[in-house]
């Protein structure tokens, strides 16, 4: 199929193909005026930039209006067509069925939105739109505005406090963070005091695999400290290591939850005020309209927790 070659129409306005469709329907300067919303000297101007466009008289004058010539004839049908083609381009919305689509979605997300949103993601996607792919790529606060830069990734899911202009952006719901432990005294504890949490032996996850956290960090202001005796950089093996230790973590509730359900943990209230952190939905303005894309956004939300 041969390209346009657009050079050729840069100098060519295309509105005044809609004066040649309005003067050939009406064959009268002042009516075809008045069809297009322009006054006659601009429709009349019109016509004379059609003549020096086409190298033809297009409508002659006559006592009743305009009569057009062969070459207007001739050019007719073409233009009325090509009108049509773009007012379909510009009226129509593209369609997006889920149940038929197989297009493949690249969602940014971190280790924590994996587990909190991937298995009941996919699990909604096979049922409703079973030939759609996902392909995961990591990401994180600092990743994800590059990434959907980059195109690399459609939207990113998760803690993002950094974004651009061109960025929209969704804040699912509020995550605030809890104690999970297997340590046999806490079984059938509702609560945990600041003593006992200050004493014992902690597990952090640190994605900057150092052994310092946000808790230290506040129980510093209070001049407390807490010994973490266990540093990891994500959280997939944190129930494996808590199962098997008295460790306690602190972690964010959706987190824990799964953890409760599958692993048979304890989840206990902080004894001291900390603050949580935004889920959030991120995307670039390109792709805000795109029907495909804002479907899959609407399906995350209705997914998250309440």
């Amino acid at each position: 199929m041969q390209a346009v070659q657009h050079f050729q129409l840069a100098g060519v306005d295309l509105n005044l193909l809609v004066v040649f469709d309005a003067l050939m329907s009406e064959q009268h300067l002042t009516r075809a005026a008045e069809k297009i919303g322009l006054s006659q000297p601009a429709t009349s101007n019109a016509l004379a930039r059609l003549r020096k466009l086409f190298k033809d008289d297009l409508f002659i004058k006559t006592s009743r209006g305009i009569t057009p010539t062969p070459r207007a004839f001739e050019l007719t049908e073409p233009i009325r067509q090509a009108l049509e083609q773009i007012q379909f381009v510009v009226s129509s919305q593209p369609e997006f069925n889920p149940a038929t689509s197989d297009r493949t979605f690249r969602i940014g997300m971190d280790d924590y939105t994996e587990i909190v949103f991937l298995p009941k993601l996919f699990q909604t996607i096979e049922e409703l739109a079973p030939h759609i792919k996902i392909q995961i790529r990591s990401s994180n606060w600092q990743k994800a505005p590059k990434l959907l830069d980059a195109n690399e990734i459609d939207l990113a899911i998760g803690y993002c406090p950094q974004y651009q202009t061109w960025h929209q952006r969704q804040i699912l719901y509020e995550e605030r963070f809890v104690c999970v432990t297997n340590a046999k005294q806490f079984k059938k504890r509702k609560a945990i005091t600041l003593d006992e949490y200050i004493t014992a032996s902690h597990l952090l996850v640190s994605p900057k695999e150092d052994m310092v956290g946000m808790v230290d960090e506040i129980l510093q202001e209070h001049n407390l400290q807490r010994t973490v005796a266990l540093s990891v950089p994500n959280f997939l093996i944190v129930p494996f290591v808590l199962c098997n230790t008295d460790l306690i973590a602190t972690l964010p509730t959706q987190i824990v939850q799964t953890f409760v359900e599958v692993w048979k943990l304890h989840a206990l209230p902080l004894p001291f005020e900390m603050l949580g952190f935004s889920v959030d939905l991120l995307w670039h303005t390109k792709s805000d309209r795109d029907p495909a894309h804002r479907w899959l956004r609407n399906l995350i939300a209705q997914l998250c927790p309440e």
